[in-house]
């Protein structure tokens, strides 16, 4: 993933591009047919068959309203876990609703409502990201029933009608999957796209083109294992196919090991090997191509050799697999999946999360705050349509979904633009059958904007929501303009009482410090594991030979060592997410946190190099000096103190010989990113920007010149 602007500045310009940008994501032509005939059906239905009943309209439109929530929510590939997100947000969204009906018309009453599911809301961040969504939509529709008046006669029939709606949206979707059948698709497509992934970095040349390439091997491993963990079910664990499909991605970790050094080593890898791994990707995809045949074995080195071991090891268990034996997948001797948490483990991290955190406390009072501020007003001014501005103030005000104030300014321009073909829908289309067919259009443009920008996505649904609440009044030019000011009022909240005067918004480049840190000791675990642990048993075998069976003791130690490498890419994936994330936030901010970049990649230098090296040295059986070993575990350590006090690393020596030696090289690498970012740290963004530039060249400049520069050699 490239954050950093490609000339290594980050000015004003760099900083709107990064607000603008627009993430790239295959058009899901599936969810687009979902999505339209599921919101559109109901409100559709009701204006066709009684376009003069005001009651009927209505009900139709709240059908379409808990359609809506029922289809932001089918996302992901896995059926189990689109079916388990739906219902759950669905059922909250209707309780926000009975709540928001239940207040209805008492002023004091909406008062405490709001700010105690705005609280609620808040608290949801901390269990997961799905509980954090549902969350949300119980405030937005809490308030939505506290301040619109529906008139359906009796107060829990919109409610009902609301639940109704999301769960036809829900039966479309299981319709629409058990008519296809159980066929793993996405999770065929997940296994498969690691298999890719791993050909397309070893068929990769130029450093970016790696660099690229390797990241793209963490992000499909990251998103396959989390597809087969949310597949994994009791019935799934029965499935021999479910349990093929687990077996050839957990066989991918040695393949992935391998190719880590082999492009570390600057070692070509053979073509046939390269076109035998997109074969497999291509028979996982689809099991009824034929297996393709794996390539020959040839005198190669070292590091060659173990990629050509690792890739035989792959074509003996695709072939058990294809000869359909299920007694010989023998998965208790693979690396074992993640366990999936359980309610109970995810209520006890967010206890924990609560317990300890300040930051999720802090976020959880400036959503309430404003919440309880948005209401107020409401209140106070007696506007005619009061849930624009709080629903603007729901949907921007949480930190967890990405920077606050991006999130404001593109909610902002994108409700203009909203605004814009709004009013051109109410004054060129006729109500009836035409907004009807608004409707679908911009129904089946949500699952195609939503992955992209927030901006795209408020752009569809500000004039989708307008309409769906409004559709029986018959919408007008007024109703479009009020949701103009009263989105910008909301947003103009967020920035003024929940955003700029908040110090955890100024001092989050100091938050990123600390996970900074926290990845380079997680990457200590994982150098122990590797090579720490080698230390005491340079007894054990080397590199499978032609079987792959192993004994306890080495499986254990294999399924430890891929555990701790996927932790700490992992967590190296998320700290760049998380860079990401911060650079459409003011230079006084993002300028701090891009600076971090070129350290961000040293440090993947180093996770590489440990890879690499405990690859090649296992397979070959060469020793590593127990003082080498601990030289670097020290420098590890010292840098990961460095990044918390905000000082330069210690002259602490680096291995400087044996296989340790190109080691000491990434580490110096790392120690030159960390001494330039504090040497060159400013309070002025100018400064700031220029830092990011010149520590970026020095990264380059150390990998060739550490033995020369770094005064621990």
């Amino acid at each position: 993933m490239s954050s950093s602007p490609a000339d290594g500045s980050w000015g004003w310009g760099a900083w709107i591009r990064a607000l603008a940008r627009t993430n790239r994501a295959p058009i899901p032509w599936g969810r687009v047919v979902l999505t339209s005939v599921g919101i559109t059906a109901p409100v559709g239905l009701a204006v066709l068959v009684a376009p003069h009943d005001t009651s009927v309209v209505v009900a139709g439109s709240v059908a379409s309203m808990g359609a809506l929530v029922a289809s932001v929510m089918d996302v992901g590939s896995v059926g189990i876990e689109r079916v388990h997100r739906m219902a759950l947000t669905s059922l909250l969204a209707a309780s926000g609703f009975a709540l928001g009906t239940l207040v209805f018309g008492d002023p004091v009453a909406t008062f405490i409502a709001v700010v105690g599911a705005a609280f609620v809301s808040g608290l949801s961040g901390a269990v997961s990201a799905t509980a954090s969504r549902a969350g949300q939509f119980f405030l937005l529709y809490a308030v939505t029933a506290a301040n619109v008046e529906f008139g359906l006669g009796s107060p829990w029939a919109a409610p009902a009608i609301f639940l109704a709606g999301a769960m036809w949206r829900l039966l479309l979707t299981i319709a629409v999957a058990g008519a296809v059948g159980t066929t793993l698709s996405p999770e065929r497509r997940a296994v498969a796209a690691v298999y890719t992934a791993i050909a397309d970095q070893l068929a990769a040349t130029g450093s970016g083109r790696r660099r690229a390439a390797a990241t793209a091997v963490t992000t499909a491993l990251d998103e396959a294992y989390d597809v087969m963990v949310a597949a994994e079910t009791a019935i799934a664990e029965r499935d021999l196919r479910w349990q093929s499909l687990a077996t050839m991605l957990n066989a991918s970790a040695p393949v992935v090991d391998a190719t880590i050094a082999v492009t570390r080593g600057g070692t070509p890898a053979d073509a046939a090997t390269i076109d035998y791994l997109r074969g497999i990707a291509r028979w996982v995809g689809d099991p009824s191509r034929p297996l393709p045949a794996p390539p020959e074995s040839a005198t190669s080195p070292a590091d060659r050799a173990v990629l050509e071991s690792s890739v035989d090891r792959v074509a003996r268990i695709a072939a058990r697999i294809a000869a359909a034996d299920p007694r010989r997948h023998r998965r208790d001797r693979e690396v074992p999946l993640p366990a999936k948490p359980s309610v109970v483990d995810r209520l006890r991290g967010a206890e924990r999360t609560l317990v300890a955190g300040s930051e999720t406390w802090s976020a959880i009072l400036r959503l309430v705050l404003c919440m309880a501020i948005a209401q107020g007003i409401c209140l106070m001014l007696h506007l005619d349509r009061p849930y624009l501005v709080m629903l603007t103030v729901a949907q921007v005000m949480k930190p967890d979904f990405g920077s606050v104030f991006a999130r404001a300014v593109q909610r902002g321009f994108g409700t203009v633009a909203g605004v814009v073909i709004g009013s051109l829908v109410v004054v060129a289309v006729p109500s009836g059958g035409g907004q009807v067919l608004v409707i679908a259009a911009l129904a089946g443009a949500l699952p195609i904007m939503m992955p992209r920008n927030y901006g795209l996505y408020a752009i569809v649904t500000t004039p989708l929501a307008v309409i769906l609440v409004e559709v029986h009044a018959g919408a007008s030019a007024q109703i479009v303009g009020a949701r103009l000011l009263d989105t910008l009022v909301g947003c103009a909240i967020v920035l003024v009482f929940g955003y700029l005067p908040w110090p955890s918004t100024w001092h989050a480049p100091r938050h990123l410090a600390s996970g900074v840190a926290d990845v380079v000791r997680s990457m200590v675990e994982y150098f122990d594991i590797a090579l720490g642990a080698r230390r005491d048993s340079e007894s054990g075998t080397g590199a499978t030979g032609e079987s792959d069976a192993v004994s306890p003791t080495e499986s254990d130690a294999d399924r430890a060592r891929v555990t701790a490498r996927r932790a700490t890419y992992r967590s190296l994936s998320d700290l760049r997410t998380r860079v990401a994330k911060s650079l459409p936030e003011p230079p006084a901010i993002s300028a701090p946190a891009a600076s971090w970049i070129p350290e961000i990649d040293a440090l993947e230098g180093v996770a590489d190099t440990v890879t690499a090296i405990a690859t090649t040295t296992a397979a070959s059986g060469v020793a590593i000096d127990p003082r080498e070993l601990a030289r670097a575990r020290d420098v590890l350590i010292d840098l990961a103190e460095a990044i918390d006090e905000g000082r330069p690393p210690s002259a602490v020596p680096v291995p400087g010989e044996g296989p340790l030696a190109a080691l000491g090289d990434e580490l110096s690498a790392a120690r030159a990113a960390l001494s330039s970012r504090v040497r060159e740290r400013a309070p002025s963004a100018r400064r700031g920007r220029a830092a990011v530039e010149r520590s970026g060249s020095r990264v380059r400049r150390s990998r060739t010149r550490a033995r020369d520069t770094d005064p621990g050699r």
